[in-house]
């Protein structure tokens, strides 16, 4: 029986009854021998309880396997979510009911992760007993063992068919949405100049006169161009053109396309500004003819908003990431800050004639170069837009003398 320390009462309470004092209880060798294992035994019957208790609510399916791919154990949910009992799987290989595409793909996961010892994240389909195909994302990793070798594996799947299905659906609808746009579109577009071109047609086979004659002609051509830039747009939207790329001075291709627009310019009472750097040449890597199309229809739309006359600021910044900040601004009527957000959408447009393709395609080619589009305007302060490319560095050629 335990001694007080302070006034030597035998006691077997955990305080002395004589004077408060704390006393401490010891144990024989074959009392600890007793003691310990069983009160480890119950601390570790407890964890398995409550680990338990976790895997039997769980909707998530969690299995051990060796490292040859044999269960060793499986949640409870596996009889909810693919129809199989728990024990029905033990001893059983992971490939069982797995779908047969899915199967190579699951052993060269194994395989890797036996390599690597790293986790690993994957989809794959198991047949439920049902015969319906159940989708599972998977989380998997190697048990390790304190001397580093890999003694089997664990993994969590969740059934994910659901989820998909409706993400499915959704991207379909918006495949229905952009092509029942694109119809519309088309119709639309197309039907305008070929309604004015029978018109035209049949003025033909009504006048005698030469030179009404040609100006129906012309009217006509004018349309036929029409429809040709609209399929072109829809063409160039729809595919990817691997051309040719090449060094380009940003601002010589800049003041090619300014110079087609003087004629314009000058007789719409419209300034162009420009504001270069004194560094040349600041060089980009791209295909030109895109690029040119890019700024000549910016620079178009630019014009279009200023009916009165105004100013035109193109501007070439270099920034600390080496690239060319191509900003193209305008004192025009500007644009609603609501519309801006869809600015570039397919089909968006501000404009009574056209199809809304047009910035939708620069944005498509300015992505293809590496680059950034963005839009900053205010109704009637004017739009800016600035295009973000990459720089190329100017090569060095060394000359032996």
């Amino acid at each position: 029986m335990p001694v007080c320390p302070s006034c030597n009462y035998k006691e077997d309470y955990n305080f002395c009854r004589m004077c408060g004092t704390k006393v401490r209880h010891t144990f024989t060798n074959q009392e600890d021998q007793l003691f310990y294992p069983l009160k480890d035994r119950i601390i570790t019957d407890d964890n398995e309880l409550k680990h338990q208790a976790i895997l039997s609510h769980t909707h998530d399916l969690v299995c051990a396997i060796t490292e040859d791919g044999i269960y060793e154990y499986a949640s409870p949910s596996y009889a909810k979510t693919l129809g199989v009992y728990p024990d029905e799987l033990i001893g059983q290989h992971v490939l069982i009911n797995a779908y047969p595409e899915d199967k190579h793909l699951i052993s060269t996961i194994l395989a890797n992760m036996s390599k690597t010892k790293d986790a690993s994240t994957f989809e794959y389909r198991k047949f439920h007993v049902n015969g319906t195909i159940v989708l599972l994302e998977c989380k998997g990793a190697p048990i390790i063992t304190a001397t580093g070798e890999i003694e089997g594996f664990v993994f969590i799947s969740r059934d994910v068919t659901e989820k998909r299905q409706a993400e499915k659906k959704i991207q379909n609808s918006e495949k229905l949405s952009v092509i029942g746009h694109l119809a519309a579109s088309i119709a639309h577009e197309v039907r305008n100049p070929l309604t004015t071109i029978k018109g035209f047609i049949q003025l033909f086979s009504e006048t005698q006169q030469p030179k009404k004659t040609m100006i129906y002609r012309d009217l006509i051509q004018h349309e036929l161009s029409q429809i040709e830039h609209i399929i072109a747009e829809f063409m160039s939207l729809a595919k990817r053109e691997y051309a040719y790329t090449e060094s380009l001075v940003m601002t010589d291709l800049l003041d090619e396309v300014l110079k087609q627009f003087e004629p314009v310019t000058e007789v719409k009472n419209i300034h162009i500004i420009r504001h270069y750097p004194k560094e040349y040449p600041l060089l980009i890597s791209g295909q030109k003819t895109q690029l040119t199309q890019v700024f000549i229809h910016i620079i178009q739309n630019a014009i279009d908003s200023m009916e009165s006359g105004g100013k035109l600021a193109v501007s070439i910044k270099k920034s600390a990431r080496e690239t060319l900040c191509i900003v193209i601004k305008d004192s025009g009527c500007g644009i609603d800050s609501k519309r801006i957000p869809h600015i570039g959408e397919p089909f968006y447009t501000t404009k009574e004639r056209g199809i809304g393709l047009g910035l939708t395609i620069c944005n498509k080619i300015i992505n293809e170069h590496n680059g950034f589009f963005h839009v900053s305007s205010e109704e009637n302060d004017g739009t800016s837009i600035t295009i973000t490319l990459p720089m190329k560095t100017p090569e060095l050629y060394v000359v032996e003398v």
